[in-house]
């Protein structure tokens, strides 16, 4: 392929993918292409793995291990009630890995959009709190952000400036989830993209072939994808982990 012809692909291609990038439609509907792949992704897996005569498909392969990778975080992390979280767990890792996925081939990554991110963690911290809830009772909710008794008596003010204060910097860490897991997220993929834009090039390999620079970072790509999709769904993991582990600690005890 002439060295033109690769120019001429990556300048429409990047173009395509930046033309509609200010419209407020573009990660609603780049969304639902997502939810798209990953209904023909699983249609598929479940179609190649029905026949057991028949050796699985890549992709029924490929499933089993997402799944066994999903669940295995989930059991480490959440404990053994964390296997009522692996639906929520592996839809999380699907959704930001393919949509982190496709700005590697010139489409638009959703995961870049600051409002898809911002909406994903909410629904995270949102559902967190109401799992809070239902284990714990909201009076024991409440008591959760109020820290450890202090085992000092009720009636110095010390303990209860301590528990006020206690209470004020959980409610804080709470709200910061939001912008902790959609910051983090929006940041390395934009950034990402960002990187591969200004090294955007050809490498010369002889006098009628160059090598995409982008070619070349496409696998630290998939490497940045897979480990933001992995991030993300341990925080998710880790913010359930720490209400649920009262529910595992008091089915232990009877």
């Amino acid at each position: 392929m002439r060295i033109g012809n690769l120019t001429t692909l990556f300048a429409a291609t990047e173009h395509a993918a930046e033309h509609h990038e200010g419209a407020w439609w573009t990660p609603v509907f780049w969304m639902v292409v997502v939810f798209f792949v990953i209904v023909l992704l699983l249609a598929k897996a479940i179609s190649g793995s029905k026949n057991m005569n028949v050796p699985k498909s890549y992709i029924s392969r490929l499933a089993e291990h997402a799944f066994l990778f999903i669940e295995n975080m989930c059991l480490s992390v959440i404990g053994p009630g964390g296997k009522k979280y692996i639906p929520l767990a592996l839809t999380i890792y699907l959704i930001v890995l393919i949509s982190n996925l496709f700005g590697l081939f010139g489409l638009y990554a959703p995961t870049a959009s600051f409002g898809f991110t911002l909406g994903l963690a909410l629904v995270v911290v949102f559902y967190v709190q109401y799992e809070g809830i239902r284990v714990l009772g909201f009076k024991g909710y409440i008591k959760h952000f109020m820290g450890p008794d202090l085992g000092m008596p009720v009636y110095t003010i010390l303990p209860i400036f301590i528990t006020l204060l206690l209470f004020f910097i959980e409610v804080v860490s709470e709200v910061a989830k939001n912008l902790s897991l959609s910051l983090r997220l929006q940041g390395n993929i934009s950034g990402e993209h960002m990187v591969g834009q200004t090294l955007g090039g050809l490498i010369p390999i002889s006098d009628s072939f160059a090598l995409p620079i982008q070619a070349l970072l496409l696998p630290l790509g998939v490497f940045v994808s897979l480990v933001q999709a992995l991030v993300f769904t341990m925080l998710t993991c880790v913010y359930l982990s720490l209400f649920t582990s009262h529910e595992a600690e008091e089915a232990h005890a009877h």
